[in-house]
């Protein structure tokens, strides 16, 4: 079945792309046989030595699929970039000739020399009725421009049939924030959901990158209206995104429910597999006994018992609830409270109920303990500032103490300071901390400590560590403050003052090792190795390798490969994982269901929204330049066929409906590309048609070559750049 399921995602992805490039093609075929062109050929795909999969010929033209699948061609009849030229040089080599034929001696340039086949050939195209050069300016202007016409229909058709068929879209509700990035700043929080970014209306989640990265003067502040769960007007708060890696993001992902998902349910190396007890479609109802009804409170749980053994309670329904519940959120609007109510007791109703305990999990590490870099921001929470704010902390300044029974220690380990803090809040109210400011002068500052806090992801390149109870995120530095006594880093000679460039993590078994069956799954599922981590200041990773790949990687077998640089010289260490003996971190490893919206629509809606996402694809893509050229988007963020083919199979893997949406988005794209005024694109034919038509005259010869080979060698330069980003020769960080 799942091999069923691939070939036909494949063939689904293939069809769509194809199609894409047809309907193009298709639009220069048709206008031109309108006007009167002989086409003598139509490829999808170029034919480059001969080489295709097949042809065949109806009527005058010649139709067929070459082997490289990089776009497709209609040859017409006498198509060059410039009769005028063409037309001017013809008639200077019939006066070469005659010269000749006086007087053989004749000084004559024999660059305009031509055969006589040659000048016949190029009469044939001036003079031939149905040739393309012998057609008029508005007539090669309505060929040229057909093809991103039919590109704009074609994605506008296939929103329509999307929506008809019915697609799903992520609601603008958040399901996590980054830490310390601008949502996190800002006091957004799970199942938020936001209504407006700079006045612009957030339909669905997509919306959100949109209006953040493709947004105007982020560093004055964008500001963010949102609706949240027991405030009965809507609210008002000021984001400001940074530019970590690619583009400026709010710091946000999408929300879900709580309903383990299909396929993957649990991570194979968390304490949640270990009796194999859970399924896709469990729900969590209770944590150590105390309800939860949403992520929101999810988080807030499992931050309670951050290092105590917690009992996890899950619903299983019946197979008629399960369905029933499919069936009911296609219909179920993010504004009915009272249905989401009915639809939680329904599922509910007649399920039987698994629990599953963990014992605290401890914070894994590989032998150093890194420096204390610098407080990243600070938060605004639903009440006010934060503990932090309130106490004047800032970006940039520096936690150097922090106060145990009356004595002020030494901050300590990074990485552990946040478990720290936690374990302090069950005992006390508030906690004195030693902080050095911008300025370089020290003092002492005493916050309260919050008792519900809140925790934050850290799988996005530029996310610090999250002191919940504070409202504070803080970077680690990549610079070695000391080595563990005996660990294996010791004894490889790491020293204080080493600065680790970049890690990777492999998962190693012995030879001819039997595998358990956590073993099987974490192989199936999961790649063995990590790609090279490389630490650049501007966008700090030490959060995202710990957090994200560190803790959730097999404990045994798992090794950390480092490039450690000792004033300017780079070694390589290979160091093994350990355990913590008195830190611990979140219990993670549920994978729950993302939280989507079924929109199906009859045909008046359905164009009404079909119109609204296709204006949406083209104008992205004009303010996605924009920004490439301001340099606020990285042009490392584009892709080229290789990603566009990858995201078109995740697509048909979906659905139709899904790969439909994302035909649109890809069709709307392929239509802006080519209208850029850059020779060999469309567009660049359409600027010299209207040069011809304005002045009378076609453009000189010389100046149409040069235009041309510099945009084919842009062409062809950006071609290889993206190549080189999908398949890994360039770094996308």
């Amino acid at each position: 079945m799942l091999d069923i399921m691939f070939w036909k995602a494949v063939l689904l992805c293939a069809i769509a792309l194809g199609l894409i490039i047809f309907v193009h093609e298709l639009g220069h075929f048709l206008v031109a046989k309108a006007c009167g062109v002989r086409c003598d050929k139509f490829y999808i795909g170029f034919d480059f030595f001969g080489l295709k999969l097949l042809k065949f010929k109806y009527g005058e033209t010649e139709y067929g699929i070459g082997i490289f699948p990089l776009g497709g061609y209609v040859k017409m009849l006498g198509q060059e970039d410039n009769p005028g030229e063409l037309k001017e040089r013809l008639e200077k080599a019939k006066a070469a000739r005659e010269l000749l034929a006086k007087n053989a001696d004749a000084p004559v340039d024999k660059e305009t020399l031509l055969s006589e086949e040659q000048i016949a050939e190029a009469e044939k195209m001036l003079n031939d009725p149905r040739s393309y050069q012998s057609k008029s300016v508005p007539q090669r202007l309505a060929i040229i421009v057909a093809g991103v016409t039919m590109n704009v229909i074609f994605a506008f058709l296939a929103a329509v049939v999307a929506f008809m068929l019915g697609t799903y879209k992520a609601p603008p509700v958040i399901g996590n924030v980054a830490a310390g990035q601008a949502a996190w700043e800002a006091g957004l929080q799970a199942e938020d959901t936001l209504l407006s970014i700079h006045g612009n209306e957030l339909r669905y989640f997509d919306d959100i990158p949109k209006n953040v990265t493709l947004g105007s003067e982020l560093e004055k502040g964008v500001p963010v209206v949102y609706r949240r769960n027991g405030y009965e007007a809507p609210l008002l708060t000021e984001a400001f995104p940074k530019k970590y890696t690619l583009a400026p993001l709010l710091g946000a992902t999408s929300s879900s429910l709580l309903v383990l998902s299909e396929g993957i349910s649990v991570m194979p190396t968390s304490g949640f597999d270990a009796e194999d007890k859970l399924h896709a479609g469990d729900m969590l109802v209770e944590v150590n006994r105390q309800p939860v009804k949403d992520y929101l409170d999810y988080q807030k749980a499992i931050q309670k018992m951050l290092g105590e053994k917690i009992t996890f309670r899950f619903a299983r329904p019946t197979p008629e609830a399960r369905a029933q519940w499919r069936e009911t959120l296609k219909k179920l609007s993010r504004d009915d409270v009272a249905g989401w109510e009915r639809l939680r007791e329904d599922y509910l109703n007649g399920a039987t109920f698994v629990e599953v305990t963990l014992e605290p999990q401890r914070g894994r590490n590989f032998g150093v303990v890194l420096e204390m870099r610098g407080v990243q921001g600070t938060r605004l929470e639903a009440d006010g500032p934060s503990p932090a704010r309130q106490a004047g902390i800032v970006a940039g300044d520096q936690l150097l103490g922090l106060e145990i029974d009356g004595v002020m220690q030494p901050i300590g380990d990074p990485m552990t300071l946040a478990f720290r803090i936690h374990q302090l809040s069950r005992n006390q109210d508030s906690i004195r901390v030693q902080i050095r400011k911008a300025d370089g002068k020290e003092e002492v500052v005493e916050m309260a400590l919050q008792k519900e806090g809140i925790p934050a992801m850290t799988n996005m390149p530029g996310s610090g560590v999250v002191i919940p109870e504070l409202g504070l995120s803080f970077y680690p530095s990549e610079k070695v403050a000391s080595v563990l006594p005996q660990s294996e880093a010791e004894k490889v000679g790491i020293q204080p003052g080493d600065v680790i460039r970049a890690i990777q993590i492999l998962h190693e078994l012995p030879p001819n090792a039997e595998l358990s069956k956590r073993e099987e799954v974490f192989r199936k599922h999961f790649s063995t190795q990590t790609d090279w981590f490389t630490f650049r200041p501007e966008a700090c990773m030490i959060p995202l390798v710990y957090d994200e790949w560190i803790q959730k990687f097999p404990l045994i077998n798992t090794y950390v490969q480092l490039r450690v640089d000792r004033n300017g010289k780079i070694s390589e260490y290979k160091l093994p994982l350990s355990e913590y003996a008195d830190a611990y971190v979140l219990n993670k490893g549920l994978i729950f269901e993302a939280r989507r919206e079924f929109i199906h629509e009859g045909l008046g809606e359905s164009i009404v929204l079909g119109g609204r996402e296709t204006w949406s694809s083209l104008t992205m893509v004009f303010r996605m330049l924009e920004k490439l050229f301001s340099g606020q988007v990285s042009v490392k963020g584009l892709g080229g066929p290789v990603l566009i083919a990858q995201m078109a199979y995740h697509s048909a893997s979906d659905g139709l409906a899904t790969l439909l949406m994302f035909s649109c988005l890809i069709s709307a794209n392929l239509a802006v590309m080519n209208l850029l005024p850059i020779p060999v694109l469309d567009g660049g034919h359409v600027v010299f048609l209207l040069y011809e038509g304005i002045t009378g005259r076609a453009p000189n010869e010389n100046v149409m070559i040069a235009l041309t080979y510099a945009g084919l060698l842009l062409f062809l330069g950006l071609t290889i750049f993206v190549f080189a980003l999908d398949l890994g020769f360039i770094s996308r960080l």
